[in-house]
C-alpha cells in the first residue's frame, strides 16, 4: 500500500481501509501531520501489514519471526557502536510542525495480531513520525536504517506520556524495543506509540508488531 492508494480527506490527514487474514475490511489507517512532511517521508514506501483476529500469542511468536528476519535482517551489526554515542542528546520536543502520526484502529469487530512494515522512509533531521497500534499486551518495533542515524522511542498512550523504552544506537545500526508481560492479561492492555526520530537525515524501514486479547 503506497501514500497514493490512501483517502486525502483533508489537508494533513490521508485514510486507507485495511483488510485481515479473513478479508474482513474493518480496520482503518490513518496518517496525519504536514503534508510536505508526509509526502517527503512516505514518497517511496509501500506498506506491508498483516492483522489475525483469531491469532493465539504462540501463532505470534512463530509467525512475526519470519516478518522480523525480513525487515531487520540476519543478527550482528554492520558497525560497531564507537565513542560518537555519548555526543547524542534526547531529541527535541516533537510538535505539530515537525511531526507525523500514523493510527490503525478497528472500526468494528476486533483483532489480535497485528505487524507493519514500512520501508524506505526518507526523514530529514528533527522529523518525527508516530506509530500507533491499536490496544496491546505486547509489542516491539525496530528502525532500520539504509542511510543516517534514526532513534526509536516508545511510549504507552499518548504521545507525552514517559517513555519505557528506547534505543538510540550510532548511525547504521537497528535500533529495537520491546515492551509487555510474558502473558497477557485483558487489564494490562494499552495503546503503545512508537516514535522514530530523525537524529540526522536518514532513509530507513520501520516493522512493529502488537499482541492483545481483547477483542
Amino acid at each position: 500500500m503506497r501514500l497514493k492508494d490512501l483517502e486525502r480527506r483533508k489537508t494533513g490527514l490521508y485514510v486507507g481501509t485495511l483488510t485481515d487474514a479473513g478479508g474482513n475490511t474493518s480496520y482503518e489507517l490513518a496518517i496525519s501531520g504536514p503534508a510536505k512532511l508526509i509526502e517527503t517521508a512516505f514518497a517511496k514506501s509501500d506498506l506491508e501489514y498483516g492483522i489475525e483476529p483469531k491469532a493465539t500469542q504462540d501463532d505470534w511468536s512463530a509467525r512475526f519471526e519470519k516478518v522480523w528476519t525480513k525487515a531487520v535482517g540476519p543478527p550482528g551489526d554492520k558497525e560497531p557502536e564507537t565513542v560518537a554515542a555519548l555526543k547524542k542528546r534526547p531529541p527535541a520536543s516533537a510538535t505539530t510542525a515537525n511531526s507525523i502520526v500514523v493510527s490503525t484502529r478497528r472500526t468494528e469487530g476486533g483483532g489480535t495480531w497485528w505487524w507493519f512494515a514500512w520501508p524506505l522512509l526518507a526523514l530529514t533531521a528533527g522529523t518525527n513520525v508516530f506509530f500507533v497500534l491499536p490496544p496491546i499486551c505486547n509489542c516491539v518495533a525496530a528502525v532500520v536504517p539504509t542511510s543516517g542515524d534514526p532513534d526509536l522511542f516508545l511510549s504507552a498512550n499518548g504521545p507525552r506520556t514517559p517513555v519505557i523504552a528506547a534505543s538510540t544506537r550510532g548511525a547504521g545500526l537497528v535500533d529495537r524495543v520491546a515492551f509487555g508481560p510474558p502473558i497477557c492479561w485483558p487489564w494490562q492492555e494499552f495503546v503503545p506509540w512508537f516514535r522514530v526520530n530523525a537524529f540526522t537525515n536518514c532513509v530507513t524501514s520501520f516493522v512493529m508488531s502488537g499482541f492483545g486479547v481483547v477483542p
